[in-house]
């Protein structure tokens, strides 16, 4: 006999509009989920309206979203199986990989799609890895990419406090505060987007971004990317599953069983179409968080007129071209959905924030 789990769980509620979490019940019933959030009002999601983005497969919490923003993050392990009990059947969920064996056996049967599909195109089997990736996979494979390329001597530790305020708005009109946003003290002139949630920016890249807007542009493109599944794509364009899986077991044991592979994620680039979709919905994604997207476009136009300096590290262009056509209709769509927007920052307080890690 299977014994009843409890119907009544500890949960974070998010409502998408600020980045603030609140504390919250979760109740479960018979065809739906009541949500009673301190401090607010109750809410009711039916099974068959909310989405369960992270299931604790490889022991991250439980995600739930309901509608266009919302969610709750549940910690106890007994919550997916108290929804299966409920009858939100298999078919509900993401998929179910608990052990290690079961993250092999799917990364061979990515490879085996790979073999099979490799004369329709790279860019075919990529797309199937992004399908197939749970989210617990995906975020382990982030951390493993932000270890090489952003490693923690490195990382800038007072910017990430002053800069927080701007990553916070775009969070909050992203509807998605699983974010995380890496600064590295290095002079390339760069910022990338990893799976998961991480976005790192180093250092040369604050130092000419000559307004808050500018580095808000910047960020909200690398947002898109991994919204977009960019990030993973470029990986699953670079990489064989085995090589994958070597880069995950990186985060894992801290043992870099890939480091030669590795190298490679420095010169990860996108496909163009990537860029122009992540300048588009990076310009919504800016409008809807209050800011002026003009930033985004005045940095690439200052990037694409600039001649790089010799002997510098600037490889903002190499890693994200920047064609005039992309330029002309980043322009067009700026000027065709124009907002109202509030200023991020003063000049001052901007030169005083992005400063701050050629300081440590």
């Amino acid at each position: 006999m299977i014994r009843p789990l409890d119907n009544s769980y500890a949960a974070i509620y998010y409502d998408g509009q600020v980045a603030a979490r609140r504390t919250a019940v979760v109740q479960l019933s018979a065809a739906e989920l009541n949500i009673e959030v301190e401090g607010g009002a109750a809410g009711v999601w039916p099974y068959c309206e909310m989405r369960i983005t992270a299931d604790g497969t490889y022991g991250e919490p439980v995600r739930i979203e309901h509608g266009a923003s919302e969610a709750v993050v549940i910690e106890s392990r007994n919550f997916v199986e108290a929804l299966r009990q409920h009858g939100v059947t298999r078919q509900t969920l993401p998929l179910d990989l608990r052990s290690w064996p079961a993250v092999l056996l799917c990364c061979i049967a990515i490879a085996v799609i790979a073999s099979v599909f490799y004369s329709w195109g790279i860019g075919l089997v990529s797309q199937q890895v992004v399908r197939l990736m749970p989210p617990g996979m995906e975020k382990r494979l982030g951390r493993a990419t932000v270890r090489i390329l952003a490693p923690e001597p490195s990382r800038c530790k007072d910017s990430q406090r002053r800069l927080q305020p701007i990553v916070d708005r775009l969070k909050a009109a992203a509807g998605r505060n699983d974010f995380e946003v890496i600064y590295v003290n290095q002079g390339i002139v760069n910022a990338f987007a990893a799976p998961g949630g991480y976005v790192v920016i180093y250092r040369g890249l604050l130092d000419e971004a000559r307004t808050p807007e500018e580095f808000a542009g910047v960020l909200a493109h690398e947002m898109e990317h991994v919204l977009l599944k960019h990030s993973v794509q470029a990986l699953a364009r670079e990489f064989s599953a085995r090589a994958l899986l070597s880069l995950m077991a990186i985060d894992s044991s801290g043992t870099p069983t890939a480091a030669q592979a590795s190298v490679r994620l420095a010169n990860l680039k996108y496909q163009r179409s990537d860029e122009s979709d992540a300048d588009l919905a990076g310009v919504a994604l800016l409008q809807r968080a209050q800011i002026s997207p003009d930033g985004l476009l005045t940095f690439l136009r200052r990037m694409q007129s600039l001649s790089p300096p010799a002997g510098s590290m600037w490889n903002y262009l190499s890693t994200h071209p920047s064609t005039d056509e992309r330029i002309d209709a980043l322009a067009e769509e700026t000027q065709k959905t124009k907002r109202a927007a509030t200023p991020l920052m003063s000049a001052d307080d901007w030169l005083i924030a992005r400063d701050v890690c050629s300081e440590e």
